[in-house]
């Protein structure tokens, strides 16, 4: 079951540069991402994550570094 991604949600900055279909998406972007999906996926598994537009973006889980508030 999937879990949405406002319900625990944090913030996490990529780390690289990184290709995806709709374009790059950049170093230092914060998108939220599941905290749960986050502490669970491994190195190289994709996480399923909202830009600050709302658009919905999949990263793989070595690319992203959790963000203090």
């Amino acid at each position: 079951m999937e879990l949405n991604v406002d319900n625990d949600n944090i913030i996490v900055e990529i780390e690289f540069d990184y290709p995806t279909i709709e374009g790059m998406i950049y170093q230092g972007t914060k998108i939220k991402v599941s905290e749960s999906d986050f502490n669970t996926k491994q190195y190289s598994e994709k996480i399923r994550g909202k830009s600050e537009v709302g658009k919905i973006i999949w990263v793989p889980r070595k690319l992203l570094k959790k963000v203090g508030e």
